[in-house]
C-alpha cells in the first residue's frame, strides 16, 4: 500500500514540532544545499544553534532499511551556514501508521518514533578531515520515544564533543605553560607566589600556580566570548595583543568593566591574581593565554559544555582532607535528571514560577549538579515554549545557590553556570565562598554547616586573608555580605558532599585530631574548635562520626528542604546498612517519600559515580513529605550493570527507570526485578522492597546484579525454597542458630 502522506511532508511537521521545544536560537533547514559541494548528501533536517555541533534528521517509515546508512553518510561534513560540522546524525523510523493518518500533523505529535543516533569519534587525519570512526547509541536495539523524546536527544546530541576535546586539550596546555611562569617566580619573587596560594586558600605548591593559571586562562576564554556582546568591552587584541605595551593595565581596565557588567564569580578572582603579578609575567602569561583564548573561540565551543570543569577538575587541591571528588558530567545527568522529575507542581512554561524555584548545593565544588540540574530546568521550559535567555538571569540571581570553602571552586561554579547564556548579564549571584577555619577575630567556622546554626540568614566576614573575601557581587563591605538560606525554603537540595570522617585515624591521616576539619593546614587547637562548633550544631539531626562529613550535610539538606521539596545526594554505599546511617535511613523512612536509591553492581573504579573516589557509592533520590502527607512504605532501588558513560545513556537510563508502570518486588518470587534497558541492551534492573520500621533498618536489595538472588533469600527468610526456574515454593523451615544452640 503506498503511503498517504509523503516523507518529505511528515519530516516537515516534525521539525515544526521541534523548533519551539530547542530554544529561539536553534535554526533548521529541510532537503536544501546546505551541505556544501555534496547536493547528494543534503538531509531530512539540519538543526543548528550557535555553540553547538550541527545535527541531522535522517526518517523514514517502517521498515526504514536505508535509514541508518543515509545517516551515517552525513557525517563529518561541513553546513554552509555554521561553523560546526555535523557530529551527530539521528536515523528515526516513522511508525507506519503515520504514513495512512488522516491527521499527519496530529500522528506525528502522537507517535512513539524508534531512533538512534549516530557520532563522530574520530576523524582521519587528511586534508578532507573524513570520518574515521563512528559511534552508534545504542549499541543494539532502537531507542523509543515521542516529539519531546527526540528534541531532548537533539540537545544532548550537538553537544560538540570532539570540539570540546580539542578546547580543553589547548586549555591545558596553555595552562602549563603560564604555570612555567609563575614557577619562575618561585626563585626570584616567591612573595607573589605565597600571595596567590593564601588568597586561594591553598598550599604554596605547584598544583596551585596551575589552579592560579586555570583561572586565568578560563577568564580570558570567557573575555574572548563576551567581547563581541557588550560594547564597551575591548577585545584581547586590544588588551594583550603584541602592540599592547602595558597588557597589565590594560586587562585589569577591561576586566573591570566587565566586572560593571557583573560576571563576578569568574573575573573578581582572576583580576585580584592579575594584582598581585609583576607586568613582565602578566605580559608573559596573557600573550600565551590569549592565543589559547582565541583557538577555543575559533574551535566554536562555548562555555557551557563542561569545558571548564573538565579542565579544573585536574586542579581541585586539599582532596586529602577535604575528600570532594568530581561527579562525572553523566553521572550528574542522571542524578540531576531524577531529582527534577520528581518536583511537583511546576509549571515549567512560566519563567516568574520557574525563576521563583530555590536550587541548592552547599558543596557545589565544581558545579557539576547545580550546572546538570540548570540544564534539566533550562530544557522544560525550551521545551515549553519558554526562552531561557530571559530566565537567565534571574536563575543567576535568585534560583540557584552555591557555597564552597574553595574560592577556586566558587569560581568554577559561577563560570560554569554563566556560561549557560554567556551574552546575558545578571545583577548578582548566590554563590558563596563561605568561612572555614581560625577567622580574624579569633573564632572559627566551618563552612556550609554554618546554615545549620541559622535558620534565616549568615552575615558572612570578610577577611584580612583576602582568600576568604566573599560575596555574589562585588567587593562588598563585611556587614553588606548576606548569604539567605532560609530553613525550609529550598525546593531542590542536590549535593555530592565530604565523606571524610572525623574518627579516622589511618594512613594518610594517622596523627590528625579531626581529619574533616585538616583543610587549608589547619592547627590541631583549630581542628579541636571546628569539630566542638559541629558538635553543637549537630543536636537532633541524622549526623553520627562515624558515617562522616556526609551525614551531616546531609542533615543540611534536610533542614533548607521545603515540604515536598526533593533530595538527591550522592552517598558513600555504606549509607544502606551501616549502622552509623541508622538515623539517616530512620529519617527518609519517616519524613519522606517515593525513595529511589541506585547504586552500580560492579567493582573497582566502575563502582562510583564520582571520579577518582576507589569507593561504591550510591545516588539517593526523594521527596519530603508535605503536611498531611504519610510516608511511602515502598522504596525502588537501581543496580545498575555500569554507571553512564555519557549523557545520552544517562538520559534514557533516567527515563528507563521513571518509566516503569509497575516495579517487580522482592516478595514477588525469584523471576528478577523490571528490567532498565538501553536499546535492545540490559543495563540494571529496579526492585521494590518495604522500607523496614524496626532498627536497625537496611537497605537489603541495594547493589545486587541479578535481583532473584535478593528474591530467593527474601523468600528463604520466611521458610520458604524457591529457586529460579522452579515453578512453585517448598516449605523449608528457618530458624537461628540462637535458637538452635
Amino acid at each position: 500500500m503506498m503511503p498517504r502522506h509523503a516523507e518529505p511532508n511528515a519530516n516537515a511537521l516534525l521539525g515544526d514540532l521541534l523548533r519551539p521545544m530547542l530554544g529561539k536560537d536553534t535554526a533548521f533547514a529541510q532537503n536544501s544545499r546546505t551541505v556544501a559541494g555534496h547536493p547528494g548528501r543534503q538531509p531530512d533536517l539540519l538543526i543548528i544553534a550557535p555553540g553547538r555541533a550541527a545535527v541531522v534528521i535522517e526518517a523514514e517509515y517502517l521498515p526504514a532499511a536505508n535509514v541508518e546508512q543515509e545517516a551515517k553518510e552525513r557525517l563529518g561534513f561541513g553546513v554552509t551556514m555554521h561553523p560546526l560540522p555535523i557530529e551527530a546524525a539521528i536515523a528515526l523510523r516513522y511508525p507506519a501508521e503515520v504514513s495512512g493518518a488522516a491527521d499527519l500533523r496530529a500522528a506525528i505529535n502522537d507517535a512513539r518514533f524508534s531512533y538512534c543516533v549516530f557520532t563522530v569519534e574520530r576523524y582521519s587525519e587528511t586534508p578532507e578531515r573524513q570520518v574515521k570512526k563512528t559511534a552508534r547509541f545504542p549499541e543494539s536495539g532502537w531507542l523509543e520515544g515521542g516529539v519531546a523524546d527526540l528534541a531532548d536527544l537533539v540537545r544532548l546530541a550537538s553537544l560538540p564533543q570532539l570540539a570540546v576535546n580539542t578546547a580543553a586539550d589547548a586549555l591545558q596546555g596553555s595552562i602549563e605553560r603560564a604555570f612555567l611562569f609563575l614557577n619562575e617566580l618561585e626563585s626570584t619573587r616567591p612573595a607573589m607566589n605565597q600571595r596567590i596560594a593564601r588568597f586561594l586558600g591553598m598550599d604554596n605548591v605547584p598544583q596551585t600556580r596551575r589552579m592560579a593559571g586555570a583561572i586565568l586562562a578560563n577568564a580570558l576564554v570567557f573575555h574572548q566570548r563576551i567581547a563581541g556582546m557588550h560594547g564597551d568591552i575591548k577585545s584581547l587584541d586590544e588588551v594583550c595583543g603584541p602592540g599592547v605595551s602595558n597588557p597589565k593595565a590594560e586587562t585589569l581596565a577591561a576586566w573591570g568593566a566587565i566586572l560593571e557588567i557583573n560576571y563576578h564569580p569568574i573575573f573578581d578572582i582572576a583580576r585580584r591574581i592579575l594584582i598581585i603579578l609583576p607586568p613582565r609575567t602578566v605580559a608573559g602569561i596573557l600573550h600565551t593565554l590569549k592565543y589559547t583564548a582565541e583557538k577555543v573561540d575559533t574551535i566554536g565551543v562555548e562555555n557551557s559544555h563542561d569545558l571548564t570543569g573538565r579542565v579544573f577538575q585536574r586542579l581541585i587541591a586539599d582532596r586529602k582532607y577535604l575528600a570532594t571528588f568530581y561527579t562525572l558530567p553523566a553521572s550528574a545527568a542522571l542524578l540531576a535528571r531524577l531529582a527534577v522529575a520528581k518536583m511537583q507542581g511546576v509549571d515549567w512554561a512560566d519563567a516568574a514560577a520557574v525563576g521563583e524555584l530555590r536550587i541548592g548545593d552547599f558543596a557545589c565544588g565544581t558545579g557539576a549538579l547545580l550546572s546538570a540540574v540548570y540544564d534539566q530546568i533550562a530544557a522544560r521550559h525550551e521545551r515549553a515554549g519558554g526562552d531561557l535567555a530571559q530566565l537567565h538571569p534571574t536563575m543567576m540571581a535568585e534560583a540557584l545557590y552555591g557555597c564552597d570553602v574553595l574560592p577556586s571552586a566558587v569560581h568554577i561554579t559561577g563560570s560554569t553556570l554563566a556560561g549557560a547564556q554567556p551574552n546575558v548579564g545578571f545583577s548578582q549571584s548566590r554563590l558563596y565562598t563561605m568561612p572555614y577555619g581560625r577567622l580574624s577575630d579569633g573564632s572559627v567556622a566551618i563552612g556550609s554547616l554554618e546554615f545549620l546554626n541559622s535558620d534565616v540568614q549568615i552575615t558572612l566576614s570578610n577577611f584580612s586573608d583576602p582568600s576568604r573575601r566573599t560575596g555574589s557581587s562585588g567587593d562588598e563591605k563585611a556587614g553588606q555580605v548576606v548569604a539567605e538560606v532560609r530553613d525550609e525554603s529550598f525546593d531542590l537540595v542536590i549535593m555530592n558532599p565530604p565523606f571524610t570522617r572525623n574518627v579516622t585515624r589511618e594512613g594518610e591521616y594517622a596523627g590528625t585530631y579531626a581529619a574533616a576539619f585538616a583543610a587549608f593546614d589547619a592547627t590541631e587547637l583549630d581542628q579541636k574548635a571546628m569539630a566542638e562548633r559541629l558538635d553543637r550544631f549537630k543536636q537532633g539531626t541524622c549526623y553520627h562520626g562515624s558515617a562522616g562529613m556526609a551525614s551531616v550535610f546531609a542533615a543540611l539538606a534536610d533542614r533548607k528542604l521545603k515540604p515536598g521539596g526533593v533530595l538527591a545526594l550522592v552517598l558513600p554505599l555504606s549509607v544502606s546498612a551501616g549502622t552509623s546511617w541508622e538515623k539517616f535511613r530512620q529519617m527518609l523512612a519517616e519524613g519522606y517519600t517515593d525513595l529511589e536509591a541506585l547504586s552500580i553492581a560492579a567493582n573497582g573504579q566502575d563502582m562510583s559515580f564520582s571520579s577518582d573516589t576507589g569507593m561504591a557509592e550510591c545516588l539517593v533520590i526523594a521527596r519530603k513529605l508535605r503536611e498531611g502527607e504519610s510516608p511511602q512504605e515502598r522504596a525502588h532501588f537501581t543496580s545498575l550493570l555500569r554507571r553512564p558513560v555519557g549523557l545520552a545513556q544517562a538520559a534514557e537510563v533516567a527515563k528507563g527507570i521513571a518509566a516503569a508502570d509497575a516495579v517487580r518486588g522482592v516478595e514477588d518470587g525469584p523471576y528478577g526485578g523490571t528490567l532498565v534497558k538501553v536499546g535492545s541492551a540490559n543495563v540494571g534492573e529496579t526492585t521494590s522492597a518495604n522500607l523496614p520500621n524496626a532498627v536497625p533498618s537496611t537497605w537489603n536489595v541495594v547493589r545486587i546484579k541479578d535481583a532473584s538472588v535478593a528474591q530467593t533469600a527474601f523468600r528463604l527468610a520466611q521458610s520458604d525454597l524457591w529457586l529460579p526456574g522452579t515453578a512453585t515454593a517448598f516449605n523449608l523451615p528457618v530458624t537461628t542458630l540462637e535458637n538452635i544452640g
